[in-house]
This record gives C-alpha cells, sequence and structure tokens, in this order.
C-alpha cells in the first residue's frame, strides 16, 4: 500500500475520532451515555414517533444496547413506550414532558450548532462533504464484504 494512502487512513481515523469525542463530550454535558444521546437526538429529529426497531437500523446499535438505553431513558422519566398501532411487536418511542425539556435545553441548541458549521461551507462545499462522504462508506462496505 502506497505511503500516502496509509498517511490519510491514519489522518482520516484521526479526524473521525476527533469528532466521535466532540458528540462523546456533548453528551456527557447532558448527562448521558453516548447510546442515550444518539436516541433522544434521533427522537428529536424524527417528524413522527420512531420504533425501537428503527432506532437499530439508523444507528447501527443492537437490540439489547437500544432495549438497554430505552428502559434508563424511560426510568429517568425522559421517554416513554407504546404500542405502535396494528403492530404489537414494535413499540413506539415518544418523548414525555421532562424528555422534550431536555431534548431542548441540550439537543436542539447541538443541532443548531452542527447546522451553523454547516453553514459555514458554500453549498458546493457541503455536497461534495456529504458525497465525498457516502463514496468512502460504500467503498469501505465493499472492501470489508470481500474480507
Amino acid at each position: 500500500m502506497k505511503e500516502s494512502i496509509i498517511a490519510q487512513m491514519a489522518e482520516y481515523n484521526q479526524l473521525m475520532k476527533n469528532m466521535d469525542g466532540l458528540y462523546h463530550n456533548a453528551a456527557r454535558k447532558c448527562g448521558l451515555s453516548d447510546s442515550a444521546f444518539w436516541m433522544l437526538y434521533s427522537i428529536k429529529d424524527s417528524k413522527e414517533p420512531c420504533t425501537q426497531k428503527e432506532l437499530c437500523e439508523n444507528w447501527f446499535y443492537s437490540k439489547q444496547t437500544v432495549n438497554s438505553t430505552l428502559k434508563q431513558l424511560e426510568e429517568r422519566g425522559v421517554l416513554r413506550l407504546e404500542l405502535a398501532p396494528g403492530n404489537r411487536k414494535n413499540k413506539r418511542i415518544l418523548l414525555t414532558e421532562e424528555g422534550e425539556k431536555l431534548a431542548g435545553e441540550k439537543i436542539v441548541p447541538l443541532m443548531e450548532a452542527e447546522c451553523r458549521a454547516l453553514a459555514g461551507f458554500h453549498a458546493e462545499e457541503c455536497r461534495a462533504f456529504l458525497d465525498l462522504t457516502r463514496k468512502y462508506i460504500d467503498q469501505l462496505r465493499m472492501e470489508m464484504d470481500k474480507m
């Protein structure tokens, strides 16, 4: 493998760890685990109540992680689970008043910060950033599938 590709891969991995660290610190400031933070983020970001299955699919968490994290958030009074209409297997996840307050104070400002950060890009840069990230993920998936 070329030295430049190895160096670029190391730089990319370091950048991703740096970004992971930003979100980890944000979660800690909220008093949440990383998984609880991302689930609360996803629930707040969703236009309609989501299900446990959707959280697994969208955030690549195991069923066990989603289940235990949701139980913890439910015990804290942040959310409640209710049976989805017409489907007794999937439960819809709804924020409680306390959950809406927490999300409004902690998650929404972070979402706004993300938007401001991305707004610092020109439209073409933003599109290229997203397209290249998607392309890299697709390429990496293809290479890992060969293993």
